[in-house]
């Protein structure tokens, strides 16, 4: 059987939505950013029940949802503090288009025609057309102390762009963020873009020397690097208000926890197609997306392809519980036609056909209790031999990760203090494949799961605290144990080398190789000036030690940035 080639569904998709005729209303979804969907969660824990409108294990969420999900908050609490009115009317603020007219409107527009909305620079809103264009800055200057010594480069990040977006009737809504970006990061960041040959979240980057021009000439001596950002999405209805269909391209992300080891936002945006079928207290999730791999390949040529599919059903058992199932076949040789089959098990299909494509198996889990709390879990299985996992002898085939996480807010009656600790628990070659990285679960060199791979044990612990109104303070620890590799071995951290090239066929356990500690502190300070116009002050710590010696580094780093309609660029390895 001939391969199906992923645009197929794509032209099915737009086929079928020309053909769909829906007087419910649609709009645009939301970019995934930590500190945006954050802010939902609070509100959900705080309510005391599950969301069935938007299921929070599979982001990103629909502006309309949004909106509707804050007006309700905002009517039927009467526990909420000054900063919780706040952050809801924020909410609302930022999806005006789907709120009472009450909200958004600027008392003192620019020129009459400028910022009208709070939110866009400008924009047009009638009945059958909406537009919004946003403008988008990053701009960020620190300095770095590395192993004691002084870096002689400045911290740098240089982002201009813009956000469109809008809604065509009640029928499309559309998406797009371009940016163009020059930065030098702290340096084991710039360390990590050399060894994978890729910018994190962005893949693909030209050098920039220092010396290319006046202006960076004065900020840094060696190379940074240029990259150009370009997300973006159409969404409709398929069938009523059952059935979403959303085309793009962008980062996804799964799950309930601060990481993902189902499907991250730590990778480059790749082009997709989700639908998304919303009844009762069921929603599942239908995936198909474009990934990419060996991006160190001769300059000018064509990166060669893969192809994800991914399942996921979420299902509310009662206002508290949620519980979901998740499959994902990776396949460098175009997706079989059976895997469009909307409820096959993708592992049957593997094995009936004989692919060497990578399948993976999940679960997540989601327990809201106390108006306060919030437990919540993942589990992926990559193979799995009962034996082998009770007779305890360390088989490198055991192949699974575990993910267990609680989040407090409000944590011991003070309003706004939320805390979070979460474990990530990930045995070696979890993300591997047997041909390298055609198979593996990554794209453009990057991980789809844990940024870091696998072969580690991690530990995560968050405070936030909102003193007022237009101030966050967020405090992070990392603590990070993990197996590297030595040069010419493989005991299963990187995912982008095959596991026929593993070191032990028994014996393996998580911290073997070159184990590492890697001790990661981050304190920001978050003040917003305007809507969604930030200044952030950052001071972090990061050090790392291996038993080799071969991963030894230290890193303290100041910074100050400026930024507008942009989430932080986290870096947070």
């Amino acid at each position: 059987m001939k391969p199906a080639h992923p645009s197929f569904i794509f032209l099915i998709a737009l086929a079928l939505g020309s053909l769909s005729i829906s007087g419910y209303a649609q709009s645009a979804y939301v970019a995934y950013g930590k500190r945006y969907y954050q802010l939902i969660d609070r509100y959900e824990i705080l309510s005391g029940r599950l969301e069935n409108n938007f299921h929070s294990s599979f982001h990103p969420y629909q502006r309309i949802d949004i909106a509707d999900f804050a007006h309700r908050r905002l009517n039927d609490s009467s526990l909420l503090s000054q900063q919780d009115r706040f952050n809801l009317n924020y909410l609302l603020t930022d999806n005006w288009e789907f709120a009472d007219s009450t909200y958004g409107k600027s008392r003192k527009p620019f020129l009459k025609n400028f910022y009208t909305q709070k939110n866009s620079l400008w924009n047009h809103h009638d009945k059958e057309f909406d537009i919004q264009v946003l403008p988008v800055i990053y701009w960020t200057a620190g300095k770095e102390t590395v192993n004691g010594s002084v870096n002689p480069d400045m911290v740098i990040t240089n982002t201009r762009g813009a956000e469109i977006r809008g809604n065509i009737g009640k029928s499309i809504g559309f998406y797009t963020m371009l940016t163009d970006n020059q930065a030098m990061f702290p340096t084991y960041a710039m360390d990590w873009v050399q060894y994978y040959n890729a910018v994190p979240g962005e893949a693909f980057y030209k050098i920039l020397p220092g010396s290319s021009t006046k202006l960076y000439k004065n900020f840094f001596k060696g190379n940074g690097v240029d990259f150009f950002t370009a997300r973006g999405a159409v969404s409709f209805n398929l069938y009523k208000k059952y059935i979403n269909v959303q085309l793009g391209q962008d980062r996804l992300f799964l799950g309930n926890g601060y990481r993902s080891l189902l499907l991250s936002d730590f990778s480059s945006p790749y082009p997709f197609a989700r639908f998304t079928a919303k009844v009762w207290k069921l929603n599942y999730t239908l995936l198909y997306a474009q990934m990419m791999y060996n991006t160190s390949s001769i300059p000018n040529s064509r990166f060669p392809k893969k192809n994800l599919a991914i399942h996921h059903l979420s299902m509310n058992l009662n206002k508290h519980l949620n519980i979901g199932f998740f499959e994902a076949v990776m396949s460098p040789m175009g997706l079989d036609a059976a895997y469009f089959n909307p409820v096959i098990f993708y592992k049957a299909i593997v094995n009936q056909t004989g692919a060497s494509d990578k399948a993976m198996i999940g679960f997540d889990a989601k327990y809201n209790f106390a108006h306060h709390f919030s437990a919540y879990s993942q589990i992926v299985i990559n193979e799995f031999v009962l034996r082998e996992v009770t007779g305890g002898r360390g088989w490198w085939g055991n192949k699974q990760a575990v993910q267990l996480g609680l989040k407090y807010m409000n944590a011991f009656n003070i309003h706004n203090l939320d805390l979070q600790a979460e474990a990530n628990i990930i045995r070696p070659y979890v993300y591997s494949a047997q041909d390298s990285s055609a198979s593996a679960y990554t794209n453009t060199n990057m991980s789809l799961g844990h940024p870091l791979g696998g072969n580690l044990k991690e530990y995560i612990f968050i405070a936030r605290y909102q003193p007022l109104n237009r101030l966050t303070l967020i405090g992070k620890a990392f603590f990070i144990t993990q197996g590297l590799d030595p040069l010419g071995k493989d005991y299963g951290s990187n995912p982008l080398r095959p596991y026929t090239a593993r070191v032990n066929e028994y014996g393996n356990y998580i911290g073997q190789g070159d184990l590492s500690h890697t001790h990661f502190y981050d304190f920001t300070a978050s003040y917003m000036l305007k809507h969604n116009l930030f200044i952030d002050f950052k001071q972090t710590f990061r050090n790392q030690t291996s038993a080799l010696g071969l991963y030894n580094l230290s890193n303290n780093i100041t910074s100050i940035s400026i930024r507008l309609n942009m989430q932080p660029r986290l870096q947070e390895f």
